[in-house]
């Protein structure tokens, strides 16, 4: 600062400096209000869409946990060769169980709607349970006599156009004990159309 007063003299070398500070300074009131009312403006357009996406990753989440689970019953029945169960509670969640080494009742993994999924709506109509053979076969009916499931439709409640999926359980694809997550929307020629 020193090396400007000495070049442009005593009252210039003021004047260049207060100008320079002036300079230097930061957004004015103004343009720190313009700014937050863009950024205003922005989420009051994003937040409708964000909740939609919000919502639908929410059924997206419970999909495909309900088809984890059940391709793990499927998996954990061929590996003990024994039976195995995958059991929904629409309300809550699911749980996988089959027995131990000695025959005991074991739950082998559960979820719960909580984890990632809290206003998802899940319908597999009167059927909630669903018994894997030690061949990897859909039993029919299960244990207890009851009709194993036959679809799971997964959506969500407080949404307008939510996206439903559902999860297809029995014969595909000439498999006895296939299971698939497909969009009910789509239509029969695309790929993840419900059979």
């Amino acid at each position: 600062m020193g090396r400007w007063r000495w070049m442009l003299g005593h009252p210039q070398g003021w004047e260049l400096l207060m100008s320079h500070a002036r300079h230097r300074g930061g957004f004015s009131l103004i343009e720190l209000m313009i700014a937050i009312s863009i950024f205003i403006i922005l989420i009051l357009i994003a937040g409708p869409m964000y909740s939609d996406f919000m919502g639908n990753a929410q059924i997206r989440n419970a999909s495909e946990s309900l088809l984890s689970g059940i391709r793990l019953a499927q998996a954990e029945a061929v590996r003990r060769n024994t039976q195995v169960a995958f059991v929904l509670d629409p309300a809550t969640g699911w749980q996988v169980s089959g027995p131990d080494l000695d025959g005991n009742a074991q739950t082998i993994q559960s979820y719960s709607f909580k984890e990632g999924a809290t206003r998802t709506k899940v319908d597999a109509g009167d059927s909630t349970t669903l018994t894997y053979d030690g061949l990897g076969r859909i039993l029919n009916p299960n244990p207890d006599a009851t009709a194993p499931i036959g679809q799971i439709d997964v959506t969500i409640t407080g949404m307008t156009s939510p996206r439903k999926l559902r999860i297809a359980v029995g014969l595909i694809g000439g498999s006895a004990s296939g299971v698939k997550l497909c969009d009910p929307a789509s239509a029969s020629t695309e790929p993840q159309a419900c059979p």
